[in-house]
This record gives C-alpha cells, structure tokens and sequence, in this order.
C-alpha cells in the first residue's frame, strides 16, 4: 500500500509539473535571444570586465535567462566584486536599444567576499551587438526609472548577439 501510495504521490507531481510548464510556455511565444560573453573594458578608464548574457525575450514582455558581471580584482578601483541574477524582463528602448531587467540580483563584493542582500535590481543596456571594439552595454542599479548607471562597458573579446525569430 505505501508502494502504491508512493506511486500515486510521484505521477501527481509528475503531471502538476507538466501541467504548470505548458501554461508558462503557451503564455507568450519567443520573439528573440541575447546571448554573449567575454571580456569588456569600463569606458570611463575604471577596470576590465569578464561577462556573460543569456535571456530569452517573450512577446509580453517577460524574459528568462541569467547575467554574470564580474569586475576584476585590482583592475577596478572601488568597483570589484561580481553582480548577477536572473532576468526576468526586457524592454525595447526609444532609442532602439534592448534593456535586460534584473529584479533580485546579487552582488558580492571582492576581496572580502561580502555579500550584499539579494533584491538587488539591475538593468543591462545593449548599445551595440558584436566583438572586440563594437560589442557595448551598460549596468544600471536600482529600480527602473530611477536607476543609475555604474558601469559602461566596451568589448576586448567575445561578442553579443541577438537572434529574433
């Protein structure tokens, strides 16, 4: 009976999985991806940079997908640590540019290790698509619209790209 019952409790979970999984795929249908990484140097002369992007971008808005910033150590004066989290949503901007939402990022800062409490809401701003010298984006902390920007950032190799379907 404990078999059974076992049973039982594993195809119900099975089938709620499944269930709640096809609703969050019918929701919105993908319209494109951002994906990239690399190293990049901040432009204002502060330190170099390795990242890495993946977001998904849905036609209502959502996203799903994860940012990784990590400034080097002894490279950034006042800015070390690494910043990442889950995005969540995206936007397309006035100016044509993609805006990848982050609403409960982490920072750790280096050489310490501390770590700052999640919540932390991060924006990042595709500029420009591609490698070494053309490849550019920028980190805003805060909440959007009253977010400020900490880090602008030009590609030294890797690259970003963007795929619409």
């Amino acid at each position: 009976m404990r078999k059974l019952l076992n049973l039982v409790a594993a195809i119900s979970l099975a089938l709620a999985m499944l269930a709640s999984h096809a609703v969050v795929a019918n929701a919105a249908s993908v319209v494109g991806t951002i994906s990239g990484g690399g190293t990049a140097i901040m432009t204002d002369g502060k330190g170099l940079t390795t990242f890495s992007i993946h977001a998904t971008l849905f036609s209502d808005g959502t996203a799903q997908g994860h940012i990784d910033c990590v400034d080097r150590v002894g490279s950034a004066p006042g800015y070390p640590g690494n910043i990442f989290g889950a995005v969540t949503s995206w936007s397309r901007n006035a100016d044509g540019t993609i805006s990848l939402h982050v609403t409960d990022g982490k920072l750790v800062s280096f050489p310490n290790g501390l770590v700052v409490p999640g919540g932390l809401p991060f924006t990042v701003t595709i500029q420009t698509y591609g490698g070494a010298g053309l490849g550019h984006w920028t980190l805003d902390v805060g909440p959007v619209p009253t977010s400020h920007p900490i880090c602008t950032e030009l590609l030294t190799s890797g690259r970003i790209v963007a795929s619409w379907d």
